[in-house]
């Protein structure tokens, strides 16, 4: 039994709710990449913070970026030569290139994320649609 001077709890209802997402019943979010996540939501889906680490992930994968130490553009799609700008790897002509690849690799990626949805959400209705005689 917590004692007078014990800091209460600070978990928070849920917006519209009068109770935390553990005491709603909601699932942990799964998580990233193997790594577990004590975040609850509403449908079991990943939270936010996750959603974001899967989407740098994928970044990173399409789009490594092989810094140099003589602040020398490695160049975003192949070589350059030209001087980096201050604090980035890329000079502006490269860091433009990768920008566009990056809105590019992210529209894909939220394609897929969004046709999986789309997909399950389906799926679980038809498994919840009443028969028809």
């Amino acid at each position: 039994m917590p004692d007078a001077h014990s800091p209460p709890d600070t978990t928070l209802a849920v917006v519209g709710e009068t109770r935390c997402p553990e005491h709603l019943g909601w699932p942990l979010c799964p998580g990233h990449d193997g790594h577990p996540c004590t975040a609850r939501t509403r449908t079991g889906d990943q939270c936010a913070t996750c959603q974001d680490q899967a989407r740098y992930a994928r970044l990173d994968a399409a789009l490594p970026v092989t810094a140099t130490d003589d602040g020398i553009c490695p160049g975003h799609n192949g070589p350059c030569g030209r001087t980096a700008m201050p604090g980035d790897p890329y000079c502006a002509r490269c860091r433009i290139a990768s920008q566009r690849d990056r809105d590019r690799v992210i529209q894909e990626w939220e394609a897929v994320r969004d046709a999986a949805v789309a997909a399950a959400k389906a799926q679980e209705a038809a498994g919840t649609a009443p028969a028809r005689l």
